[in-house]
């Protein structure tokens, strides 16, 4: 069979073994959704149906349901035999990881369910953990290197660490920080030399005097030794999240209990056990096998893995990872519920399956991100001003307002903002000639309340072209309404060409005009455009213009291509309006099916996917794209958090996505439609 072939029959396979599942709310009259337990048919269980009830709500289009932290809801669940048997002396059971607990565990037991039949199991009432994604209590223990090629990192702990702390101790204020120090010396080895080793503290102050004293010397680096004592010697609390970073850039030598690679997966193995969260950070001068040493350890550990070098995360950056890390660790979590199901067959044997739901644990507020870009209306050159926002909340948001005065105004005006499209609201506002100032701030809460405000804005109207540029590997994400031209100012970098990308994310389509600000000369002249490339010459600068007779998202990105050739693997800082440009050429033939990752455990990204010949736009992934024998662009957003992301050109099983429980809203296009005509309706009335 060929590429192809096996490409077609992965996609029938996977669409007729993936479980699709259905969490209800339970009302007065409920009619059960039945999620499908698909599996290889090896038993009758494989085609049982197993259904979660409970009295959560959910607003999310995958119907994954929310409650806070602390929190208490009931739940059973609905077994229905699909097979083609009866089913004889089944026993069910649920548990629960550790954010929440099960007030009155019991086993539900059924000697026979016919064929068709279905199966209610007790009901269980569940307690959630009140920490639970908030701030759990953090102890984290920095593992450090200091033979002689660490000078750098030591020197940018002891400067940063402080500032870096300080920083996030709003996020997360239950946090001690520990030190454990290894190398250089054959006798620095904190599994010998206690004096290595630096307890867990609230004081951050006491752990940079020990760094600003720590000179880097010598070339022995014993870090299997060095995690074990920090795994057995730190006063860990029970309660708290156990976080390790390991800072290296040599491969594991001169151990005395851990001195071989078996070994090393054997401390990985305990870490996990143990429920220790490793991450490790490969410092700059690492070599392949100091990668494939470090990386494991954060594998098998749920950690993150961080590759420092001279063209993406520097060390100066060291202090800041470990800041993400920390808040990542700490605030991130969700409650799942694991069921097994078994019963007894015809040979006395008893066969189970067990499944696995989830509730989402949100007390966080939800994020904003909010900009202000400026258009005017195409027919009578009357000026606007759209404050744009992306508010994202795993829970999903149940308003968005929007306070604003011009100028030296007394009193703030109160508006609510229109939902667009993918998480996007928008407040359009008439300005005129005299407008100075704008000053607005953005408020909003989630379907659990939880709520936020932004910080007030500040609108100089005097300098409006700073609010149209886009530099290179930046992107700006506006809504065409009916009418209005939109300007935008693409910048290149001082020595390479870059790319300008201009997508429509609906089906509409709208007019481009794309002109050289340094020649006066016109590169794309173009009527009922929904995608348009172009490029942007080393130094100089491409003004585009946009109209649209409808309503049309458009995502604007400057990117420089930069190439990742099979096998590579990097780690890049994503912010809100970064765009990262990959160039991927999969055109040989492969024995195994290659894929394109971006991705973290708290990152969600969006991946458009390009013909890198034709430069065609083909569509949009999350995380991961799996790849025909071709040549690619893959132009990478983020699309929820911001931080850091693995990225990667790999055979498809080299690399794991991570869950991501965030969606995209899914507001009617209809109701979108009436609002930003009520809303255009009444600018037109103030106008008259």
């Amino acid at each position: 069979m060929n590429k192809k072939g096996m490409i077609f029959c992965t996609i029938v396979l996977v669409g007729l073994f993936t479980p699709i599942m259905h969490v209800i709310s339970k009302t007065e009259s409920f009619s059960p959704v039945i999620n499908q337990l698909s599996l290889e048919t090896t038993s009758p269980l494989d085609n049982v149906s197993i259904e979660m009830i409970t009295d959560l709500q959910s607003h999310r289009s995958d119907n994954i349901p929310s409650t806070l932290p602390g929190d208490s809801f009931s739940v059973c669940f609905n077994v229905t035999n699909n097979s083609d048997q009866n089913l004889n002396l089944l026993e069910f059971y649920a548990q629960t990881n550790d954010f929440g607990t099960i007030q009155n565990p019991s086993d539900s037991t059924k000697e026979y369910l016919e064929i068709g039949e279905s199966w209610i199991t007790n009901e269980h009432s569940i307690l959630t953990e009140s920490t639970a994604g908030v701030s759990s209590a953090l102890d984290l223990a920095i593992v450090l290197d200091q033979s002689g090629s660490m000078g750098d990192e030591i020197e940018t702990l002891t400067s940063e660490l402080i500032r870096v702390i300080d920083e996030i101790a709003l996020k997360v204020p239950n946090l001690r920080v520990g030190l454990v120090l290894f190398g250089g010396n054959p006798d620095y080895n904190p599994y010998l030399e206690d004096s290595l080793i630096f307890p867990l503290t609230f004081d951050i102050e006491d752990i940079v005097s020990v760094l600003a004293q720590t000179a880097a010397n010598g070339g022995t680096e014993p870090w299997g030794d060095a995690l074990y004592a920090t795994k057995m010697n730190l006063d860990w609390r029970t309660d708290a999240v156990k976080l390790v970073v390991l800072i290296t850039d040599e491969v594991d030598n001169g151990g005395t209990v851990i001195r071989s690679t078996s070994q090393l997966n054997d401390i990985y193995q305990q870490y996990a056990v143990e429920g220790f969260i490793l991450c490790t950070i490969a410092a700059t001068g690492s070599n392949n096998q100091v990668f494939d040493q470090l990386r494991p350890g954060a594998e098998i550990t749920g950690g993150t893995y961080v590759e420092i070098g001279s063209e993406y995360p520097q060390t100066t950056d060291i202090p800041d990872i470990i800041g993400e890390l920390i808040v990542l660790y700490a605030v991130e979590l969700d409650f799942k519920i694991t069921v097994q199901l078994s019963h007894m067959n015809d040979l006395d044997e008893r066969i189970s399956i067990e499944k696995t739901f989830v509730v989402l644990l949100d007390d966080l507020p939800p994020e904003i991100d909010t900009w202000v870009y400026f258009s005017e209306d195409f027919l009578t050159d009357e000026k606007y001003v759209n404050i744009m926002s992306e508010i994202k909340d795993v829970t999903g948001v149940s308003f968005v307002e929007i306070y604003y005065k011009f100028d030296r105004a007394m009193f703030w005006t109160i508006a609510n903002a229109t939902s667009l499209f993918n998480d996007s609201y928008c407040l359009s506002l008439l300005s005129t000639e005299q407008t100075e100032f704008l000053s607005y701030q953005i408020y909003t809460e989630d379907w659990l309340g939880n709520e936020i405000s932004s910080e007030i804005q500040n609108i100089d109207f005097s300098n409006i072209y700073e609010y149209s540029l886009i530099p290179f590997n930046k992107k700006k994400e506006i809504v065409l309404y009916p009418n209005q031209r939109v300007v935008y100012r693409l910048t290149g970098h001082p020595f390479n060409d870059s790319y300008g990308m201009i997508i429509g994310d609906t089906y509409d389509t709208y007019d481009i005009l794309a002109v050289d600000v340094a020649y006066s000369s016109i590169v794309l002249d173009k009527f009922g455009s929904n995608y348009d490339a172009i490029v942007i010459p080393a130094g100089h600068t491409i003004k585009i213009s946009l109209v649209s007779s409808e309503i049309v998202e458009v995502t604007i990105a400057n990117a420089i291509p930069q190439r990742l050739e099979l096998g590579d693997k990097i780690s890049v800082d994503i912010g809100a309006d970064d765009a990262y440009l990959f160039e991927i050429d999969n055109s040989l033939e492969s024995t195994e099916q290659c894929k394109f990752y971006a991705d973290s455990y708290a990152v969600q990204t969006g991946i458009y996917v390009f013909n890198a010949s034709s430069m065609d736009y083909l569509y949009k992934q999350s995380s991961e794209v799996y790849l025909t024998e071709d040549e690619f662009l893959m132009l990478v957003v983020a699309d929820y958090h911001v931080g850091e992301i693995d990225i990667g050109f790999v055979n498809e099983n080299e690399y794991d996505t991570h869950d991501h429980y965030y969606q995209s809203s899914s507001w009617p296009i209809f109701v979108t439609i009436l609002g930003l005509t009520a809303l255009l309706g009444f600018i037109k009335r103030k106008k008259r």
